[in-house]
């Protein structure tokens, strides 16, 4: 690497290198890593020493070499300086090596420049699309209120933009009126000749839109539909907004919206929601029965995580941080936290078991803290139409492949 590109995610974050480390945003005062218990199964990321779910598999899958992922962690472990929590190696407190934020910076300055001096545009786009990786692995958690974290995750959005220029259909920017303000999305088309069956995709709590390029480029793209990406509420674009009982009252304006879009066909609408955007694509299957032709839950957060008391105390600090940043919240009194969340449940809303009309295709590992086996069964079970697909096996690589590839095909079928 050279000097002026080691030198690159300095100059970018130079006006806030005193900024709050990320473990610090949601919780106040001190906190101790030996104080938490085991995390409990959450994509794999059951792995000691990091305040961050190390969601290792899925970085992989979204196109991080592993090595490099390694590499970049044992640099963080190795570095020297206080870390807001000892035992924790990714919460050194200064932005400087080893720093998380600096270091995943650094390697999307590296691909960004590497993109600026590509001698076409394949090679430009796979260089920015990697830069926009980079970043948005910096910002990760992407917690309201953290500067470093909101620097990055800006940059990622702009490397983001800029490989979405060099689509043979260029990426579309959708800003939906709603209350006030917009819901910002990304639209991806295959082509643009004609109407195209639409799908509405959403994350957990802690991703962005920038992380469904993969399934997009890899499974909707060559099946001929449209993905609009739309972020949670408390995250990325739609940060403005906290999280609520109606969780999908962003997602429900999108919806409404689509006649207006011309590129998409508004009799061919699906969604696909991962985590508590499956909560939100459920939901919305249950309240919009006439605008969605189908859904897909992906371990979706239905109901048990938030109402079984002991299967919520055990919530990792990381992912506590994240549902309390979303709720406008702090996540030290988590008692507090847990009653609030109880009205998120779609059984308790009233929704689950509902029997909506919209076929339902519910995912999950058996294993799974969020979404176990129970959960995935129910959630198949809010459908007339709907089907559980139950996987137990690991590697995490292969439980990934088999949930898209099914998700594809469900899609396919309906739309």
């Amino acid at each position: 690497m050279t000097e002026r590109q080691g030198n690159l995610s300095e100059q970018l974050f130079s006006s806030v290198q005193h900024a709050p480390e990320t473990s610090t945003i949601a919780f106040r005062g001190r906190r101790d890593a030996g104080l938490q218990e085991p995390a409990p199964f959450v994509d794999g990321a059951d792995l000691p020493g990091f305040y961050r779910l190390q969601k290792r598999a899925f970085w992989h899958w979204l196109g991080h070499d592993s090595i490099e992922i390694e590499a970049t962690l044992a640099r963080m472990a190795a570095a020297e300086g206080p870390r807001s929590v000892e035992g924790w190696l990714d919460t050194l407190a200064e932005y400087k090596p080893g720093n998380w934020v600096y270091e995943w910076s650094r390697l999307g300055a590296e691909a960004h420049q590497a993109a600026q001096a590509a001698s076409d545009q394949t090679e430009a786009r796979a260089q920015f699309l990697a830069a926009a990786r980079y970043f948005s692995l910096a910002s990760y958690p992407h917690l309201r209120g953290d500067r470093l974290a909101l620097q990055a995750q800006l940059l990622a959005n702009q490397a983001y933009r800029e490989a979405g220029r060099r689509l043979p259909v260029p990426l579309k920017e959708l800003r939906i009126p709603f209350n006030g303000k917009e819901v910002q999305g990304y639209l991806h088309l295959p082509a643009s000749d004609r109407p195209l069956p639409l799908v509405i995709v959403s994350g957990s709590l802690d991703s962005l839109q920038l992380d469904f390029w993969r399934f997009y480029e890899r499974y909707l793209a060559p099946a001929g539909m449209a993905m609009l990406t739309v972020d949670m509420p408390g995250v990325g674009y739609s940060s403005h907004w906290p999280l609520v009982q109606d969780s999908s009252r962003l997602h429900q304006a999108v919806l409404h919206h689509v006649p207006n879009i011309p590129w998409v066909d508004e009799r061919r609408v699906a969604m696909l929601g991962v985590r508590m955007g499956g909560n939100v694509a459920a939901r919305l299957a249950c309240l919009e029965p006439f605008r969605l032709r189908a859904v897909v839950c992906i371990a979706g957060a239905g109901n048990l995580f938030f109402t079984e008391r002991e299967r919520f105390m055990r919530t990792p600090a990381m992912l506590r941080d994240t549902i309390a940043n979303r709720l406008g919240m702090h996540s030290n009194d988590w008692e507090q936290i847990y009653r609030h969340c109880r009205g998120l449940s779609l059984k308790t809303q009233g929704l689950m078991g509902r029997n909506t009309p919209v076929p339902l295709l519910s995912i999950g590992h058996r294993h799974d803290f969020i979404c176990p086996e129970p959960e995935v069964q129910a959630l198949a079970g809010t459908s007339y139409g709907g089907r559980a697909l139950v996987l137990d096996k690991l590697p995490l690589l292969q439980v990934y492949e088999t949930a898209l590839i099914e998700s594809r095909d469900w899609l396919l079928r309906h739309l």
